[in-house]
């Protein structure tokens, strides 16, 4: 296979992205068509992309030129939309949250091991080019053993689309935590490791969502590495802010890191030494969504180790489903691995 064609599942904004980063940035690639119910979305991503539109998901998937799928549809048609894929032999790129259940993210693995295509799960955050750097700072040493994170993530409220609100509902969106909060759950698994217990506060101080609460924070207790001492990590995220914010800061045993939203720069610095100041458009890597994308059709033309799977993916929704038991119980959830 010299060239991988691909469809698009879910012609949104998120989706036409995506498939713009395909056309115009990913070699070996090419848009070969889209399908997503609503007629306004289709048109928008046969008239930017300049590709075939399709009025449903089994024509798209009975193309013989599509080799490979992007799901960029609501979060709860994921686990459908990539047994479906799947069963069709195509390989898959799905978006965050993987699904809004471990077992869901069970049976999408399982789907796509049994019919021997790839998927992968796009959680950018980590490969953000100031997210990169601080990995390569964590796993050096020279800051010390990783002991503390803190994220947050406050937005204001979601926004309508061609599609509507769906977010608004638990059975959509799963909540915050499954929206927004997958970033830097996914984050924090590639700084500190898998999470292994949640705790959980939270509550709806809006009026916008409908069944889930509109702040959320969750202390996440880190695995320990054989010789490590272990970590903890604090992520809050709210969808009620009037002023978009997102920020992250680690503590490490011999120094600190923090990174500003939208993720422009990152300071660091060694117990006893200056601060250094990185600034993202001086790292020579390329956008988080080229990344991804050139890694997984390169993983599938050239068998390149991937950079993400659905082991990520999965590991992030079960934090965010210990986190709605540890809700609902009060107490601290063991995380499923």
């Amino acid at each position: 296979m010299s060239e991988l064609g691909i469809g698009l599942i879910g012609c949104g904004r998120m989706g036409r992205a995506l498939a713009q980063v395909i056309r115009d940035q990913v070699p070996g690639a090419a848009m070969v068509a889209g399908y997503d119910p609503f007629p306004g979305s289709r048109e928008a991503f046969a008239r930017e992309i300049g590709a075939p539109a399709v009025d449903s998901l089994e024509e798209l998937l009975g193309r013989d030129d599509v080799g490979a799928v992007l799901i960029a549809s609501p979060n709860h048609l994921h686990r459908e939309q990539t047994e479906a894929a799947a069963a069709a032999g195509k390989h898959v790129f799905c978006e965050k949250p993987m699904a809004l259940s471990v077992a869901d993210c069970d049976r999408m693995i399982a789907a796509c091991e049994q019919a021997g295509v790839r998927l992968m799960v796009g959680h950018n955050t980590r490969l953000e080019p100031l997210s990169r750097r601080l990995r390569e700072i964590a796993e050096s040493g020279e800051l010390g053993a990783p002991l503390y994170g803190y994220g947050c993530y406050f937005f204001d409220g979601f926004k309508e689309r061609e599609s509507g609100v769906w977010h608004l509902d638990r059975a959509h969106s799963g909540g915050v935590l499954f929206h927004m909060g997958i970033h830097q759950i996914d984050l924090f698994h590639a700084i500190f490791g898998p999470t292994r217990r949640v705790q959980y506060a939270g509550g709806r101080y809006g009026s916008q969502v409908h069944d889930f609460d509109d702040i959320a924070s969750i202390l996440l207790d880190f695995a320990p590495a054989e010789g490590e001492p272990g970590a903890t990590a604090v992520l809050s995220v709210a969808a009620i802010a009037s002023s978009p914010m997102r920020r992250l800061y680690f503590l490490f045993s011999r120094g600190y890191a923090a990174m500003d939203s939208p993720w422009g720069h990152l300071e660091y610095a060694a117990e006893g030494g200056e601060p250094v100041r990185v600034e993202a458009e001086s790292l020579p890597y390329p956008a988080s969504t080229q990344l991804e994308l050139t890694n997984f059709v390169a993983w599938i033309l050239r068998d390149e180790t991937p950079l993400l799977t659905g082991a990520e993916g999965r590991a992030a929704v079960a934090v965010a489903e210990a986190a709605d038991l540890a809700r609902e119980k009060g107490t601290a959830i063991a995380v499923s691995q």
